[in-house]
């Protein structure tokens, strides 16, 4: 048996999955954020420990095992949010959260020191942002120096937990890959950066993702009724990890998350041929391959939106705010593909990959009097078609093959969203029988360390499977091309309408 744990922005999942990767008992726990600023995001680490530790509890109890025939502890976890810890392994404050945007100036700075090209070439990320945790560090640096100054490590989520297991201070280069302080090809810390900050003393020695850490701490052990030779494996980022949850290891294969944000995962042996490109990319949890990671961040959310603000009967009459998502699916059901000529450009928060235009602004075109809130929902669930295609096309344009989609998110329970992907893409979408693919690609890793399987890909063979399979129906598929032009076409016209009147911009 294989406990694992994937420790999100407000939630940490717990599952416990066996040698064939069925999934036996599962929990979720959730936390709130503190906000103490406007675009500020913190949050107490003993929140996550906690929540890790209760989580282990309650899915052994769900699962009737017996506590002892757990082998291993793997899990994984969001990246960027930093946690500062003492000389005594006590926090110095809450950490900050990924999400968080206070750094701005510390930005600035960085990229007077550091050309993107140069960023980009290091650490697989498209440009200096906000989010990376060296700059909420140099943000401590400038704005705290009294807890600047007592750091004696910096830890990633994942990190932290894994240290309070086992006692050993370890991390990787994928999760080390967008803090800004590792070079990924050369395989240790960037100077550049390191240097900048001068916190070398501060970081994790860097091991391989599903390296054996060392074993549960005794107390630990006897607390939640494991054997002491319970052994915890190093994990990785969680978008990393839902990748290997769903057979995404080799190449030919693409993964996509449609739940809050559109996340694209893609497995290569080289990104040299991706660097012309400018996607992003990360090491894989496999050795010696890389993840391309391109994602937009309005994908679902736009859903969620769509309901809160103008669903209200269809919350009401469904008995929830989940459960109204069904009747919207009835909604969009009930309007041609197309949505009888109105399109979404869904950037409501920004174009990410692979437009990389945050001044982008979300546009509902083609509006007559023949369309309804059914034609909306349409169009945002077309919308989110579009983006997904739109960087599948600039994978294509590298010569990287993609023979499927494998679809994960909240997005993927639904079948017309899936058949609508799969008429745009005009690719086959296959759904996941196994919704928790972040958890399961950790008991993968898992399962090799404790010698169930020979390696990752043996172990995905026998762990991993594919549920309903969605094919492009072929007169759909001409449909969607020309929408799909339209789309690009309006980006197109709009982009210098939408820099010159930016924040700032001329009026």
């Amino acid at each position: 048996m294989y406990l694992t744990f994937d420790v999100g922005t407000t939630s940490v999942k717990t599952s416990l999955f066996d040698g064939q990767g069925r999934l036996v008992g599962k929990s979720i726990g959730n936390y709130e954020l503190q906000s103490p600023q406007v675009d500020w995001y913190e949050v107490e680490p003993e929140l996550y420990w906690q929540a890790v530790l209760e989580g282990f509890r309650e899915t052994l109890r769900k699962s009737g095992v017996a506590p002892k025939s757990v082998k291993t502890i793997c899990g994984c976890s969001q990246g960027e949010t930093i946690i500062f810890l003492d000389e005594n392994d006590q926090s110095i404050r809450p950490a900050i959260v990924w999400l968080d945007n206070r750094p701005r100036k510390e930005v600035a700075e960085l990229k007077g020191k550091i050309s993107t090209e140069d960023f980009y070439h290091a650490t697989g990320c498209l440009d200096i942002e906000t989010t990376f945790s060296a700059l909420k560090v140099l943000w401590l640096k400038h704005n705290e120096p009294e807890n600047f100054d007592r750091i004696a490590k910096l830890a990633l989520v994942e990190d932290y937990i894994v240290y309070r297991l086992t006692g050993r201070f370890v991390s990787t280069l994928n999760l080390l890959h967008s803090t800004a302080f590792a070079h990924i090809h050369r395989k240790q810390y960037w100077s550049p950066v390191v240097d900048l900050l001068d916190v070398a003393d501060a970081l994790p020695e860097i091991v391989p993702v599903g390296s054996v850490v060392g074993s549960l701490k005794a107390a630990l052990a006897e607390d939640l009724g494991l054997s002491k030779d319970t052994v915890v494996v190093k994990g990785a980022m969680d978008q990393t990890m839902s990748a290997v949850g769903a057979g995404n290891v080799a190449a030919g294969v693409v993964s996509e998350t449609t739940g809050t944000a559109l996340a694209i995962g893609v497995t290569v042996d080289s990104v040299d041929r991706v660097h012309p490109y400018r996607l992003p990319y990360q090491p894989h949890a496999v050795a010696d391959r890389f993840l391309i990671l391109p994602y937009a961040q309005t994908a679902g959310i736009l859903y969620k939106w769509f309901r809160d603000n103008f669903c209200q009967d269809e919350i009401r009459n469904a008995g929830g705010i989940e459960e109204a998502y069904e009747a919207m699916n009835r909604l969009s059901a009930a309007v041609p593909p197309g949505a009888d000529g109105l399109v979404l450009l869904p950037f409501f928060a920004g174009a990410f990959a692979p437009e990389n235009d945050l001044t982008a602004k979300g546009v509902l075109y083609g509006l007559t009097l023949k369309h309804g809130k059914a034609h909306v929902a349409r169009a945002i669930q077309e919308s989110v078609g579009y983006m997904l295609r739109k960087i599948l096309s600039v994978l294509s344009d590298a010569d990287i093959q993609v023979v499927e989609v494998r679809s994960m998110g909240g997005a993927a329970r639904s079948d017309l969203w899936m058949q609508i992907k799969a008429d745009i893409c005009n690719l086959p979408l296959v759904r996941m029988q196994q919704e928790e693919t972040s958890t399961l690609g950790c008991a993968i890793l898992a399962a090799v360390v404790g010698g169930e399987y020979r390696n990752t890909e043996e172990a995905v063979q026998h762990m991993v499977r594919v549920g309903q399979r969605f094919s492009p129906r072929t007169g759909n598929v001409d449909l969607y091309s020309q929408r799909f032009r339209l789309y690009n076409e309006l980006y197109r016209a709009l982009a210098p309408v939408y820099e010159t009147f930016a924040e700032g911009g001329s009026e």
